[in-house]
């Protein structure tokens, strides 16, 4: 067969595939590395793009935590965490918002813009509520204030769904309204999955600058396959899953268990990884399941 009809082939390959999708909605969270290298976001914006004209609907949260730290660091604030989750203090909001808004979310629109998908910015005040959050200590004793951190309450399911209804592509920054209005600092990965959770989402994906969970982070192919609710403990006695992976698997573990039917940890770095997961086998990165 010449290169042409192998090509022309491994497209007519993919027709149940497409049928599987049509219909279907996908909260992608976009974050990590992936999202300020441009070889990287390339790839991924192409595939969201790729997605939506092949009729699935797709919400983006996208993250920014690399550039708010830098930004931090730049006035003199030091990053801090407590469980994976982000110390946020007055001056840190205000930074959190400024980077959030005006240097990661706007190029993501953009860049979907010119693949030809419909995308719309949206500040995630107007579609996110939430009361503030506190952390268990790291010594297990009590519990730490964490500042201007928030815990979602509410997800305006309307305003997102008379937007997918027009066939856009919502871009979330992960920044909530709280008591009285002001602005809470949410972690990007619990963002996406209640956002999934409550729009009933079939697919729930989180990219990040890794394959997955690995058994060994010092062995990039020992990539987990499957992790389950029950092999959560025994994950995070032995350190696998530790700092910014608790948050974001715990997430979801209830995402799942409110609806959303498929959860998996990609590498946005491997060239279109979500053409890949929804088109092709051997699959990559982890499937989290109950």
């Amino acid at each position: 067969m010449d290169p042409l009809h192998t090509r022309a082939q491994t497209i007519a390959e993919i027709l149940p595939h497409l049928r599987a999708i049509e219909g279907h909605l996908l909260v992608l969270k976009y974050g990590g590395s992936v999202i300020e290298e441009s070889v990287y976001a390339e790839s991924i914006l192409h595939d969201v793009a790729f997605l939506r004209h092949a009729g699935m609907s797709v919400v983006l949260v996208h993250g920014g935590g690399k550039a708010i730290s830098n930004k931090m660091r730049e006035q003199g604030i030091t990053p801090k965490f407590v469980n994976g989750l982000r110390y946020t203090d007055k001056k840190t909001i205000s930074i959190v918002e400024s980077v959030l808004t005006h240097a990661i979310n706007p190029p993501i629109v953009e860049g979907l813009r010119a693949k030809g998908a419909k995308a719309e910015g949206v500040s995630g005040k107007k579609v996110l509520t939430a009361k503030k959050l506190t952390a268990p200590a790291p010594d297990g004793k009590g519990k730490v204030d964490l500042g201007f951190v928030g815990e979602i309450v509410r997800v305006a399911v309307p305003k997102l769904q008379a937007l997918l209804k027009k066939g856009v592509v919502p871009v979330i920054t992960p920044v909530a309204a709280g008591p009285g209005g002001a602005a809470l600092n949410i972690n990007a990965d619990l963002a996406a999955a209640r956002v999934a959770a409550e729009l009933r989402a079939a697919h729930l994906v989180f990219l990040s600058d890794v394959n997955g969970i690995l058994e060994d982070p010092q062995h990039p192919d020992s990539t987990l396959a499957k992790v389950s609710q029950n092999d959560l403990a025994g994950l995070r006695n032995t350190g696998v899953v530790t700092g910014g992976m608790l948050p974001k698997v715990t997430a979801s573990i209830e995402a799942l268990k409110k609806g959303v039917r498929r959860v998996k940890f990609l590498n946005g770095q491997a060239a279109h990884c979500l053409l890949a997961d929804f088109f092709l086998e051997p699959k990559a990165g982890t499937e989290i399941v109950l």
